[in-house]
């Protein structure tokens, strides 16, 4: 049960109904010649899916609304779906894609998105039943698969992932989207090997099909493996068209531009009006060549370790270009609200640098609020075991902390299953004041009677107020 208010489902828009004269009309002349208006709408969806490609999801999304200001097109109400999101526009994105799913409900694609998006906000467990259902009717989709398969590695269920990955390559055609997502996986289990393997299959996938734009980036990371991890596992079923081309692209955000294959990663949330952002110092015990940072909209900067505190085990960082203050998390309060029940985590699934995903809502009840020991709390969920870096926060939006990957050294304890107790575990707000800078603190509102104000925004405008805010780290050693 969500604790977060539900959302009001949105009211269809009417499409105007042509004269049945003019309709019989248009099918008379599109049997002579291309229908002059089908010809505007591709061009207009190649140039949007271009600027998409670009960085320019404002300009897609313009271009997009143009084609299908022309007529009913559901690749372009698809693709305005997903440059709204990359947009950071993420309460438009959830209206029109429950839209654009209504209206075309004989297109996968429209469910496989609208369920993907659902995950993002927490709703996991429908959106993991829409795809299964789905899935009986149309077992050898690949949008509906990829989905899937994304939703299962994103949420600490990747043997299920892998499962359904090898039944779907075993019995269809080579596909260098279902190919990337089976190297994701095996990225998620740590099987490097493997992570080569179908990375190079996706790349033969993909330029065979003449996609070269998404083979070039796992080209690129190909191309600086040492020897022994490159392989020759090379596809050997020949690749010919398929009845089947629907697609399940992973979202258009540059690379993170690495020199090293020796990387680790880590999330992390930005303050201080764009200038700094703050993570774990477990990231930087090795010296590092190079400090990267992505937030949700797939905006890159280069960042630099300014105060550490080892102490408490985390880092400040200092980006070399901040982002706009907009995107920037308001002044801390530095308390934690009491009495907290509920919170969420809100961060990134692992990647390596080449694998970007939008940032995912995990709902969770506050355990305990003081462990008592180590400035920490206890809550009933988080990304998974590993995550370190990853924003706590309470219903409002508020930051209450940060949470602690299983392979945090925690300062005075030895053996943290003993003291702790299982679970997952958060850095309370408290513990940062050390580190930020005076001008990042704040204090908490108040309202009349000087009882502290809270709002409870719905799940959308959360997601789309911290969007920008939280980020993903990788640090090149």
């Amino acid at each position: 049960m969500s604790y977060f208010p539900q959302k009001i489902p949105n009211r269809l828009l009417q499409r105007p109904i042509w004269p049945l004269t003019v309709v019989l009309l248009l099918a008379t002349n599109s049997a002579a010649s291309p229908n002059p208006t089908d010809i505007t709408i591709q061009r207009l969806v190649a140039q949007a899916q271009t600027a998409l490609a670009n960085g320019q999801p404002q300009q897609a999304a313009e271009l997009y609304e143009k084609a299908a200001g022309y007529g009913e097109s559901a690749t372009a109400e698809i693709g305005l779906v997903r440059a709204y999101l990359q947009a950071g526009e993420f309460k438009k994105t959830m209206a029109f894609a429950n839209l654009v799913a209504a209206e075309h409900a004989d297109v996968t694609d429209t469910a496989a998105l609208l369920a993907y998006l659902e995950d993002r906000e927490g709703q996991t467990a429908p959106a993991l039943a829409k795809l299964g259902e789905a899935l009986k009717n149309h077992p050898d989709d690949a949008a509906l698969l990829g989905a899937y398969a994304e939703i299962l590695i994103d949420r600490m269920a990747t043997p299920q992932a892998i499962q359904q990955l090898d039944a779907w390559i075993a019995k269809n055609p080579p596909h260098g989207d279902i190919y990337r997502l089976r190297a994701r996986a095996a990225l998620a289990v740590g099987n490097l090997q493997d992570v080569a393997a179908w990375r190079k299959k996706a790349v033969t996938a993909y330029e065979t099909s003449g996609q070269t734009e998404e083979a070039k980036p796992l080209r690129d990371w190909l191309a600086r493996l040492p020897g022994a991890l490159v392989t020759d596992n090379a596809i050997t079923t020949p690749i010919q068209p398929t009845a089947n081309n629907s697609r399940w692209p992973a979202p258009y955000f540059k690379a993170f531009p690495i020199v090293s294959n020796t990387i680790k990663s880590g999330d992390g949330f930005v303050i201080d009006q764009g200038r700094h952002v703050v993570t774990f110092a477990s990231l930087f015990a090795n010296p590092a060549k190079a400090i990267w940072v992505r937030n949700g909209l797939g905006e890159i900067r280069p960042a630099q370790v300014e105060k550490l505190l080892p102490n408490q085990g985390i880092a400040l960082l200092r980006l070399s270009q901040p982002y706009p203050k907009a995107w920037s998390l308001p002044k801390l309060t530095l308390q934690t609200p009491k009495p907290l029940k509920f919170c969420f985590v809100f961060g990134y699934p692992l990647t390596d640098g080449l694998e970007a995903s939008y940032p995912l809502l995990a709902p969770s009840v506050v355990v305990r609020s003081d462990v008592g020991v180590g400035g920490l709390m206890q809550i009933s969920s988080a990304l998974n075991e590993e995550n370190s870096g990853s924003p706590v926060f309470d219903p409002s939006g508020q930051l209450i902390g940060m949470t602690v990957g299983k392979q945090e050294t925690l300062s005075g304890i030895a053996d943290r299953d003993k003291m702790l107790g299982k679970g997952f575990f958060a850095l309370r707000i408290e513990e940062l004041r050390q580190l930020l800078p005076k001008e990042a603190q704040g204090l908490a509102k108040r309202g009349k009677g000087g009882k502290a104000k809270t709002t409870y925004p719905s799940v959308e405008e959360l997601y789309e107020r911290l969007q920008p805010a939280v980020v993903s780290i990788v640090v090149a050693n």
